[in-house]
């Protein structure tokens, strides 16, 4: 398989992961309203924590690989 239609296709579903599940938006935008966030640590926190949340996800794949033998 091609590495750039695999980094396509996983990017595609991560935009529509993020799109269909309000709980990855909601929060973000909730506290940037109530503590007057500047759109620009609107955005560092939302990375940040995006970043975060993928980043858990890849280490959880490399510890199923290695504990699973797949």
């Amino acid at each position: 398989m091609d590495m750039s239609l695999l980094i396509a296709g996983a990017a595609g579903l991560g935009f529509i992961h993020t799109v269909t599940g309000p709980d990855h938006y909601v929060p973000f935008t909730v506290m940037a309203r109530a503590e007057n966030w500047s759109l620009a640590k609107t955005a560092d926190d939302t990375v940040a924590c995006g970043l975060g949340h993928v980043g858990s996800s890849v280490v959880l794949c490399v510890l199923a690989i290695v504990l699973l033998g797949v």
